[in-house]
């Protein structure tokens, strides 16, 4: 349905689109059909792209320190590095999240060598930094992921010198699926890629 204002005209009459751009009117042909046909190629992306959306959201205490550096560099924010770099990660059984990316950057990292669990039930993370370079004051940050709540919680952190990191996780959390995403960050605000943990429930 068109509306005219005046001598200016927009909206659909006919077979015509009539609009108006930096103050000047124009006129384009209708299209025969939408070109947007409900493909289940299509709406898989489009679920894709939902989902990480969402979990951008839920992971933003890791990324927003993790990704700080790689959004300046690339004039973006953070949560659009998320996205970015994350895309591809869900598919047919749903989020991959052994594979998702909160930090990427040219920091060393370390091997986590085993987790352990204290008498309250708490886990700590060991970790072998011995060969892989790095400074010593290199901070491991580690955050918990709890997809059942979507929530993210910072978990703990460690300098590299140290070799191991305890936790502090909610009670309630104990004997979920968490997931951890780990990464180290120097005194530059520098970070190493993602390091991914799964607790065993």
């Amino acid at each position: 349905m068109a509306r005219i204002n005046g001598d200016k005209m927009s909206g659909k009459l006919g077979d015509r689109i009539y609009s108006s751009w930096h103050g000047r009117p124009y006129t384009k042909s209708r299209p025969a059909e939408v070109a947007n046909p409900r493909t289940e190629a299509q709406q898989r992306h489009r679920n894709a792209f939902a989902e990480i959306s969402r979990l951008s959201s839920h992971l933003k205490e890791a990324h927003l320190v993790g990704l700080h550096q790689a959004a300046v560099r690339m004039q973006l924010n953070t949560y659009s590095v998320f996205k970015k770099i994350n895309k591809d990660r869900f598919g047919a059984d749903g989020i991959d999240y052994s594979a998702i990316e909160v930090s990427r950057g040219p920091v060393k990292t370390v091997h986590v060598t085993a987790v352990q669990r204290g008498a309250d039930g708490m886990p700590t993370l060991a970790f072998d930094s011995l060969g892989t370079g790095g400074a010593a004051t290199d901070m491991l940050l580690v955050f918990a992921y709890n997809p059942r709540e979507r929530t993210c919680l910072p978990a703990g952190a460690a300098a590299r010198a140290e070799g191991t990191a305890p936790l502090e996780l909610p009670e309630e959390w104990l004997g979920a699926t968490v997931h951890l995403y780990a990464f180290l960050r120097d005194r530059r605000g520098r970070t190493s890629n993602t390091i991914h943990i799964q607790l065993p429930e």
